[in-house]
Formats: C-alpha cells, sequence, structure tokens
C-alpha cells in the first residue's frame, strides 16, 4: 500500500474543516457557498491520489481522477470567493443601511419620534433593495443579508441616534 502524502491529507481536513464551519452558520447562502468549496476540496483530494495510477496505461483509471483536477480547483475557488463576497456585500449594505439612517435622522430630527422612525425604515429599506439588486446585477452573487436582519440593524442604529441625542442634550443642559 502506498503512502499518502501529507500536503494531500490537508485537503481532505480543509474539506472537513469546510463542512464543520457550514454546518454552524445560520446564514444559507454563506452555508451553501461553504459546502461547494469543501465539495472542492475533497475532489482535488481525491483527484491527486492516484499519481502512480497515471503511469499505468490501461486501465485509464489515472486519468479519469486528473480530469476532475479542473473542477475540483473551480469548485474550490467559486465557493471560497462567493462566501467572500457575499459577507463583504453585507458589510456594504450595513453600512449604507447606517448612512442612510444617520442622514435621514439630521433631515427628520423635528418630527416625532415614531413617526421619523416609520420615514426613515422605509426610505433605508428603499434604499437597501436597490442596494441588493445592484450588487446582484454587478456580481451575480446574492448578498447573505435578510431583511429581518438588516430591520434589526437599522434599530440598533436608530437607538444609538437615540442615545447620542439624549447624551447631546444632555451635555447642553449641564452647560
Amino acid at each position: 500500500m502506498r503512502e499518502v502524502h501529507p500536503l494531500k491529507l490537508h485537503l481532505i481536513l480543509f474539506g472537513i474543516a469546510f463542512w464543520s464551519v457550514a454546518k454552524n452558520i445560520q446564514n444559507k447562502v454563506v452555508k451553501n457557498y461553504l459546502v461547494i468549496s469543501a465539495y472542492g476540496m475533497v475532489l482535488l483530494f481525491t483527484a491527486n491520489q492516484p499519481v502512480g495510477l497515471t503511469l499505468i496505461p490501461y486501465p485509464p483509471f489515472g486519468l479519469a481522477t486528473i480530469s476532475f483536477v479542473g473542477l475540483s480547483a473551480y469548485l474550490v475557488f467559486i465557493g471560497i470567493y462567493s462566501a467572500s463576497l457575499s459577507v463583504a456585500l453585507d458589510s456594504k449594505l450595513r453600512s449604507v443601511i447606517r448612512k442612510t439612517t444617520f442622514d435621514e435622522a439630521k433631515f427628520l430630527k423635528d418630527i416625532g419620534s415614531s413617526e421619523m422612525e416609520r420615514v426613515i425604515e422605509k426610505r433605508v429599506h428603499v434604499m437597501m433593495t436597490r442596494t441588493q439588486d445592484d450588487f446582484k446585477m454587478e456580481t451575480g452573487i446574492e448578498p447573505s443579508l435578510t431583511d429581518s436582519e438588516a430591520k434589526e440593524y437599522l434599530l440598533e442604529v436608530l437607538d444609538e441616534i437615540k442615545d447620542k441625542r439624549k447624551s447631546s442634550n444632555n451635555h447642553y443642559q449641564m452647560r
């Protein structure tokens, strides 16, 4: 029996690592991209194993396994690239939500609190949807930030704005 090269063994361990990380992620989009990478890693491991078989002309087992190297490398690349791009797009969406919320809060600071929150929420939702569509058209990758997560983040930013207003009001009252 042939000894397995330690570098090749790492490929299967990376595949298992991708699977275990994907199992613990709640977001379906990123989870699917990591599973694609895991399949690519395991396929790359199996495609690199029969180096000795490629030297034997018949049966052509080596040729069949080596032909999977391109596919497995593609799966690894696409999975990692798409997962990282999806997470980066989520970060960009969060910054758009934050910027739009602060801009709208400055603009609408004289309106009542609940009405201001409703107006801001509506405008941020429109801006976020437009930004998500633009990202999807540019990259072909769907952002993993859901509407409920965006709304939750919006509420966090609104609470932060309220806290800043309270602290600035207290600061002016103390003077």
